[in-house]
């Protein structure tokens, strides 16, 4: 099978383009940014979400340092586990959130799904790394 993941090095260009665009998003989210004119608050939501994207598609589809079958056998049961909670998410704010604030959930959710998959890939990772450690201290 090809692989289609990107050279390591975009890992941490993708780590700092998430970070910065997650905290932009996150004040968005809080209205830090109310003093600007409508142009350039709509500017400063599509930087946003487009760094949110592009950083998390860059954390998760480059190589790690070693990329062997269990780093490939992790990702995809991260992405199927993150679409389980993306949906399970989706359903339940779907059922329990009414009004304007459904409005802010759809809008936190366009990004939603690669922020629970860097998060579950990452945790899996370290996950795999703390127990390969183990194993070799035995």
């Amino acid at each position: 099978m090809k692989n289609l993941l990107f050279p390591h090095k975009f890992q941490p260009i993708g780590w700092c383009t998430f970070i910065p665009a997650l905290a932009i998003g996150i004040l968005i989210y809080f209205d830090a940014f109310s003093f600007l004119p409508n142009w350039a608050m709509t500017a400063v939501n599509d930087m946003a979400i487009i760094g949110i994207v592009i950083g998390a598609l860059f954390i998760v589809c480059s190589r790690e340092r070693v990329e062997d079958e269990m780093t490939r056998a992790i990702r995809l049961s991260s992405l199927l586990n993150s679409i389980y909670i993306y949906a399970v998410l989706l359903i339940g704010c779907t059922l329990f959130i009414n009004g304007l604030e459904y409005l802010y959930f759809l809008t936190a959710n366009t990004v939603l799904l690669p922020i629970i998959f860097v998060i579950n890939f990452r945790l899996e990772m370290a996950r795999y790394n703390k127990m390969n450690d183990d194993e070799e201290q035995n």
